[in-house]
């Protein structure tokens, strides 16, 4: 329900920024997609979750309840490499673009609840394929999409761990893919592009250390809704 609330809400914002451009504008930078290459940077927020799969008995183990999942928002910045290849058709280079990304696991006991940070700091690499509508005066309506490759500089997998001492590990390497939307506003001097990205990963991320912690789940996925602001 809060991911669904929060993507209305997004998508509303969305629509507002499109009204800002008014149909009676004087065109801005109207060479621009005459251009074969274009370079620029992105500020970013997202909202990353995990897709937890527990095992069918993990009730049984341990006498462990339930297993809970707690998002928090994050931050991240990178750069854009973007290749006109058609009319209508872009395709895209983001990397590098560093992710901060949080979400705590709560694990339910009888005797009460143990909270594990899974903390990310992710180095990632995307190449989209970008689908524009036509250009009406000063903007246009975009889709993207394409795979996705990351590496998680916060990885946990060697640090030291115990019953006492919880720690869930996500393996450092991680493929995936992504697809969103956005809208380009064209400005007198740059390209100004608001996007929402849906951010999945292929597979279990999930180191498997032999203790109860990740013993009672049998995968665990990476997630995240960016939401993006593009300068090129």
């Amino acid at each position: 329900m809060y991911a669904l609330r929060s993507r209305k809400i997004i998508f509303i914002l969305f629509i507002g920024l499109a009204s800002l451009i008014k149909s009676y504008a004087q065109p801005n930078l109207e060479q621009y997609d005459l251009k074969k290459l274009h370079f620029g940077f992105t500020i970013a927020t997202n909202i990353g979750r995990l897709q937890v799969s527990p095992n069918t008995d993990f009730t049984a183990k341990d006498t462990l309840m339930n297993i809970g999942v707690v998002n928090y928002p994050g931050i991240g910045l990178g750069a854009i490499t973007n290749l006109n290849i058609g009319k209508y058709w872009d395709l895209r280079l983001m990397a590098p673009v560093i992710s901060f990304v949080q979400r705590n696991l709560n694990y339910t006991f009888p005797s009460g609840t143990k909270e594990v940070k899974v903390e990310s700091a992710y180095c990632d690499a995307s190449l989209l394929v970008k689908y524009k509508s036509a250009r009406r005066k000063n903007s246009r309506f975009y889709v993207v999409g394409g795979p996705r490759f990351s590496y998680d500089f916060s990885s946990t997998v060697s640090r030291n761990r115990g019953i006492e001492k919880p720690v869930v590990s996500l393996n450092p390497i991680t493929y995936g893919y992504e697809f969103g939307f956005g809208f380009d506003f064209y400005f007198e001097y740059f390209k100004f592009s608001p996007e929402i990205k849906n951010c999945q990963t292929w597979g279990s991320a999930m180191y498997k250390d032999g203790l109860i912690y990740t013993n009672a789940i049998q995968s665990i996925s990476p997630q995240m809704i960016q939401i993006s602001l593009h300068f090129e």
